[in-house]
């Protein structure tokens, strides 16, 4: 069996004993550097029956380039959506794909929360100043009391739950499928979406399909309180960032909290959020800690073993 991990740039795998385990699986032939060129990707994957691709490294939606695997029964993605993927390629070759779900919700999740207590204590403001040389105390608000919404609640959502509760939050949630009993067994209380947005702190961890792709809408924005904060560790595809930014500008909510951007990332240099002092910016990392990243890598490996053995899981059929 050829398993080839094309586009290992930062060494996730080279001290990781989850590489000790593959090899134990088949032969593996393991990149960390880039190729020059499209052609040169090509020629790393062309042989091999299972790809283990490092989280969207790699742009697998080229059926050109899916297709150079000639042999290739299994794609093992880390993410829990398949979104650099040609899935309608992949299904009508036959080939399988796997993802890791669940692997970096821990880590989304606290950073959902640094990013809320980050907001309420003034970071954006203070922590410039203090650089600055300045004494400018600006006062925060306490997390005790306040309402947080949790919109999506799946592996994420409901990790943000105990979370926030330790801060002494009471803790409301959304999905498509939400039902009271479920919120309730994870501690939350159901509520409708534009309820949602009428909470202290509204948190988004949806998935982007078409129904979802713009759901915090400038309509939705305009529900927040004035004293409101907005993060979204999840996807920028799920909000108007239009919308967003003029709300910002305008003091029509407190701040925001982002990690995520659009139309691409990384976020231009001269992004007008850039600029703003009611804003927390981190560059898409809110998965990206260690363990996380032990997590996905073995997860990935055990899909890996599991298809192997011939009984596969966290395979996926849809498109991202």
């Amino acid at each position: 069996m050829k398993i080839v991990i094309p586009d290992d740039y930062e060494g996730n795998f080279t001290d990781s004993p989850q590489l000790a385990r593959l090899m134990e699986l088949g032969e593996v032939a393991h990149f960390t550097g880039r190729p020059v060129s499209e052609e040169e990707m090509a020629a790393r994957i062309a042989d091999a029956e299972i790809i283990l691709t490092v989280r969207y490294q790699t742009d697998f939606r080229n059926a050109a380039l899916l297709d150079a695997a000639r042999g290739l029964r299994l794609i093992s993605v880390w993410g829990t959506r398949p979104r650099a993927v040609n899935m309608k390629r992949a299904r009508e070759r036959g080939v399988s794909v796997a993802v890791t779900p669940g692997a970096g919700s821990p880590s989304v999740a606290e950073h959902t929360m640094m990013l809320a207590l980050a907001l309420a204590k003034r970071l954006p403001f203070q922590g410039p100043a203090m650089r600055a040389g300045e004494w400018e105390r600006v006062r925060g608000v306490e997390l005790l009391g306040k309402t947080l919404s949790v919109i999506g609640f799946g592996h994420i959502g409901s990790k943000v739950v105990p979370m926030a509760q330790g801060f002494g939050m009471e803790v409301l949630a959304w999905s498509r499928n939400m039902t009271a009993e479920r919120a309730a067994c994870a501690g939350a209380r159901a509520i409708t979406l534009d309820d949602c947005m009428r909470c202290d702190f509204v948190t988004i961890q949806l998935h982007v399909t078409p129904e979802t792709r713009g759901i915090i809408s400038r309509e939705r924005i305009a529900q927040m309180k004035p004293e409101a904060f907005l993060i979204n560790t999840s996807r920028a595809a799920l909000v108007d960032m239009d919308a967003l930014l003029d709300a910002l500008r305008e003091r029509k909510i407190a701040g925001a909290g982002l990690d995520v951007f659009e139309p691409e990332e990384p976020l231009a240099g001269d992004s007008p959020f850039r600029s703003l002092d009611n804003v927390v910016l981190t560059p898409h990392v809110a998965a990206h800690t260690e363990g996380a990243v032990e997590r996905e890598a073995r997860i990935s490996v055990d899909n890996v073993e599991a298809f192997v053995r011939g009984n596969p899981q966290n395979l996926v059929f849809e498109d991202a």
